[in-house]
């Protein structure tokens, strides 16, 4: 054991709070945070969706979820209404959230184009792929 260890768990945590601070910085201006734009894009390109749909999209856990729409209600960006099933929860986008959403994608794709740019194409590939590596590492539990 030793001080300069690498910990692979904490290079990526590592980066993604970086690349997460990178994003909300530049969405600061509409209002929103990258989580918070994430969710309403797939809720603006869905229309209408549940918490399960969204869920197994944002990957997010349920509760984690349910407490970041509850955020993006509260500020009028989205509502929610009982489905059909009294169980269900039916989420939907509001004009005001259609508006903020379409600002926030201009900055969100101004920063994501910059980042590509940054990285260059052969670097953002290997991330890409060390992305989709550690994804099936973990779907094949091989290290658990």
């Amino acid at each position: 054991m030793e001080i300069g260890e690498i910990c692979n768990c904490g290079l990526t945590r590592k980066l993604s709070s970086k690349m997460t601070s990178i994003y909300n910085k530049a969405l600061k201006d509409c209002g929103i945070t990258i989580t918070q734009f994430a969710l309403l894009k797939y809720i603006y390109l869905l229309e209408e969706t549940n918490l399960t749909t969204l869920n197994t999209m944002s990957h997010q856990d349920r509760s984690t979820l349910g407490r970041n729409i509850r955020v993006i209600e509260n500020l009028e960006l989205v509502k929610s209404k009982v489905g059909r099933d009294k169980r269900e929860v039916i989420i939907e986008i509001t004009d005001l959230g259609k508006k903020k959403f379409k600002s926030a994608y201009l900055i969100w794709e101004r920063i994501n184009k910059n980042i590509t740019k940054f990285l260059g194409k052969k670097n953002q590939s290997q991330l890409i792929k060390i992305i989709k590596d550690i994804n099936n590492l973990y779907d094949t539990e091989k290290f658990t």
